[in-house]
């Protein structure tokens, strides 16, 4: 009897952004907020089990603006169990960005970013490139 294996993969239609930050996750909520006229909230955390008896709780603050069909995740990477992304420990947060934008707009959404006082550094992650990239789908 032959065996039928099923490959799923899942698609990340979302662009990601990390960012070095040494500030609480509400301070770079808000920052945010007032640098882009959002209004990120604080929604549930992302549950997430590492092994049999670890698990680890991941904060995260979500914008949505239908008319524009834009949404927002601000997503922390750090947890006391481990890291959401282990394999990009020096990353603090991730965006997570469903929408529309040209290359040249995200490039520009990136420095943006930089504008924030209380932001180090932001690059933007192809999802594709991280092993544990199923992670960022909750």
């Amino acid at each position: 009897m032959s065996k039928l294996i099923l490959d799923v993969d899942f698609d990340f239609d979302f662009s990601l952004f990390g960012i070095s930050s040494h500030v609480a996750n509400y301070r770079l909520a808000w920052g945010m907020n007032k640098l882009f006229e959002i209004d990120l909230e604080r929604v549930d955390d992302v549950d997430l089990s590492f092994g049999s008896n670890k698990r680890g709780n991941f904060s995260l603050y979500r914008f949505e603006d239908e008319e524009s069909y834009i949404t927002f995740h601000l997503l922390s990477n750090r947890c006391d169990a481990g890291y959401l992304i282990p394999e990009l420990k020096q990353i603090d947060y991730f965006i997570q960005y469903w929408g529309p934008m040209s290359h040249s707009e995200l490039s520009s959404f990136k420095e943006e970013l930089r504008k924030i006082p209380s932001v180090l550094a932001s690059v933007q992650i192809d999802p594709m490139d991280l092993k544990s990239r199923n992670n960022l789908l909750f």
